[in-house]
Parts: structure tokens; C-alpha cells; sequence
């Protein structure tokens, strides 16, 4: 049992190296703009509420593509087309670096919530919230990732998709729905039930998929979120702490199982993370579902944390241009219960003390006479 058990921990040693990882490329500039994107963020308030099947959702959409065509005018988009609940829905996919077969996904909702159902005042719970954190910050920092990954297109080596998706946010809370009848994280759920119409399925594959989901309100601090692979989401903290975002990724995080656009992914084997914060009981932001979560609870700080540790975890897997051996978790496919592993731990070191243990026993036993004092020896 013991063998068994020293097995398991020398199989799952690799995995913990990972949180004192040095990561490679670091003399790259960082691209990544926090002040762009909280203007991005304002662009989206300033269309307006963009709940699905709205014209507000529509020019949303569009304000995405004007994005992208400003990068390059050349940018692939590719629009998913779908009805929920008679209401006619839009998923929008950019492609980078479609000359590579293994693909990298980087995704965000982007549609606001239809009502305020956790709001303070009463008066508020039937009206749209403004969306501010909870869709745009994500959507943001999708758009200011293709601005900084685009410099460096010509050395990295994935294809990088960045995903939008509607109707995430209109299921029910303990304050109602957002839209009776709907559930969340619809869109993302259509779209990979039809994900084979966007790759080939012969040639391309997916190495993950990264969430980013309410990342840009103040005093960020992402959780462990349980449904994540957990290989993959331990190594964008640790990036993360390797950048000096220390309170922003802690190293003991909260834990809690969120279902989000990743879920889905994770469900087809596709290794996925999600990058969220403590929305249902937290001081520091607690903005979540309320007419508040505007631009007032938004930081440039915060935006930038995240987007940097999205583009330094890319450069850090993907860019061709250091001779050192990264030492990640790639493939990410070691999915770990923290509770499981944990319990893993105290049995090894329980184990192996009973082991010592039994091991002292047997040699005093199987050696009486070293605890024996000798006769003298009588003289003749």
C-alpha cells in the first residue's frame, strides 16, 4: 500500500513544481494595454444593454468585427447563428494564425443580464443591468489579447481563437430569472454542440480553452474554480504570481464550482479554466447582478493583470523564440480534486510514518541480542 501510495505522489510531483515555475520569454514586451480596454469596456456601456435578441446585441457584434478589421483588415470572423427559446442568437469566433493545426481558445460572454435580480433596491430588480464586469471586461480584454498577440503572430506557434459568446447570463439566480424560462450558459453549449463546423476534425486540434469571466471589476481576485482542469488553471496562476499579481492570484484560493461558458468545453475533453472571481458573496465586489456593476466598479488595474497573464502564459507556451525548456503542465491533462489530493497528501504521510514505524519494529526484533547485556566471560 505504501509503494502504491509514494507512486502516486512521485506521478503528481511534477504538477505541484509548477507553482515555483520561472517562466521563459520574459524579457518579451507585454503588449497588453490596460487603459485600452476599459475603454473598450465604455464602448460597450455606450451601445447599450446587450441582451439577446436586441438591436443593442446586434450592434454589440459589430462593434467586435470593427475591432478585429482595425487589427487587420483580413481578420477571419466567423458568425454562429442560433435560436433559443425563439430568439435569435449570435456567437462571433476571430481566428489568429490559422496556418497552425493545434488551437488555443481564449473566450468571454459578452450579452448583459435582461434583469437585476440580486439588486439592494427593490425598485431596480426588473431593469437591465448596465454589464460593466459581468460580460464586457472579459469581452474587453478579448480584443486588446488579439491587439497584443498580433504583434508576435509571426513566431507563435498556435492558432488562437477568440470566442464571444451570447446568452450566457439569463438563467436564474436566487432573484429570478433574467429572462423567464432561459438557462445559463446557453450559447456556449450550441456552440460546441456545433463546434465541427469550425475546424477540421482531421487535421486541427485543440490544446485548451481559457474563460475570462468578471475580470476586470476592483480588488480582483480569482478563485479555484472546481469544474477547471486543474493543471491548466494552477498554471496561469502561477504565471500569474511569476508576474507579481500575488493578492490577485493567491496560493491559497477560494474554492467553488462555477457553471460557466468553460463547462462545456471541459465536457468534450477539451482541458479548460476558468478565470472568475467570488461573485455570490463578496465585500470587495459586490456588484454582481445589481444596476451597479458599471463602469464605477471597473479597473484599469485589474484589466491589466488579466490580460497580461493571458498574453505572458502564450508567450510562455508558444513563442518561438528562447532556446530555454519551459517546465509547465502542457498538455494540461491532469485534471486533480483538490479535496481528493489533499486526502491523497495525509494518507501518504500517515502511511509512511506507520511504515518507518513497522520498519524500526522489525529490526529490533529480528536482532534480540543487540539489547542484551553479554556475561562477562569467566576466567578459566
Amino acid at each position: 500500500m505504501i509503494f502504491i501510495l509514494l507512486g502516486l505522489l512521485a506521478f503528481y510531483l511534477p504538477y505541484f513544481s509548477v507553482n515555483n515555475l520561472k517562466v521563459q520569454n520574459i524579457d518579451v514586451e507585454l503588449k497588453f494595454n490596460g487603459d485600452n480596454t476599459y475603454e473598450y469596456v465604455q464602448d460597450q456601456l455606450n451601445i447599450g444593454f446587450r441582451i439577446p435578441g436586441t438591436p443593442e446585441r446586434v450592434n454589440c457584434t459589430n462593434y467586435f468585427i470593427s475591432k478585429f478589421k482595425e487589427i487587420d483588415s483580413n481578420f477571419s470572423y466567423y458568425l454562429h447563428n442560433f435560436t433559443t427559446h425563439s430568439t435569435e442568437c449570435q456567437n462571433v469566433l476571430f481566428k489568429l494564425n490559422q496556418i497552425h493545426n493545434n488551437i488555443v481558445i481564449l473566450g468571454a460572454h459578452y450579452d448583459s443580464r435582461a434583469r437585476a435580480t440580486k439588486d439592494p433596491n427593490p425598485l431596480n430588480r426588473t431593469n437591465p443591468i448596465p454589464g460593466a464586469n459581468d460580460g464586457a471586461s472579459g469581452s474587453a480584454v478579448l480584443i486588446e489579447l488579439a491587439e497584443a498577440l498580433y504583434h508576435y503572430k509571426e513566431n507563435l506557434s498556435c492558432q488562437v481563437w477568440f470566442l464571444f459568446f451570447d446568452a450566457e447570463d439569463q438563467g436564474r439566480d436566487n432573484g429570478g430569472y433574467g429572462i423567464d424560462g432561459w438557462s445559463w450558459v446557453e450559447g456556449s453549449q450550441r456552440f460546441v454542440t456545433d463546434i465541427n463546423n469550425f475546424y477540421n476534425t482531421e487535421t486541427e486540434y485543440f490544446d485548451c480553452m481559457i474563460l475570462l469571466d468578471m475580470v476586470g471589476g476592483v480588488n480582483l481576485r480569482f478563485i479555484n474554480e472546481q469544474y477547471s482542469t486543474s493543471s491548466l488553471l494552477d498554471e496561469l496562476f502561477a504565471v500569474g504570481r511569476a508576474l507579481g499579481y500575488s493578492s490577485q492570484f493567491p496560493r491559497n484560493p477560494e474554492r467553488n464550482q462555477i457553471i460557466d461558458d468553460h463547462k462545456a468545453f471541459v465536457n468534450i475533453g477539451i482541458p479548460s479554466a476558468d478565470l472568475i472571481i467570488n461573485f455570490w458573496d463578496n465585500p470587495n465586489w459586490p456588484y454582481h447582478h445589481t444596476t451597479q456593476d458599471d463602469i464605477n466598479s471597473i479597473s484599469n488595474t485589474s484589466l491589466e493583470v488579466t490580460g497580461e497573464t493571458i498574453e505572458q502564459f502564450i508567450y510562455n507556451n508558444y513563442l518561438n523564440s528562447s532556446g530555454e525548456i519551459y517546465k509547465g503542465n502542457y498538455p494540461w491533462d491532469i485534471d486533480i480534486d483538490t479535496f481528493n489530493m489533499e486526502l491523497i497528501m495525509i494518507l501518504v504521510i500517515t502511511m509512511t510514518t506507520i511504515a518507518i514505524a513497522i520498519l524500526i519494529i522489525s529490526v529490533i526484533r529480528s536482532n534480540p541480542s543487540r539489547n542484551i547485556i553479554e556475561p562477562k566471560n569467566k576466567i578459566k
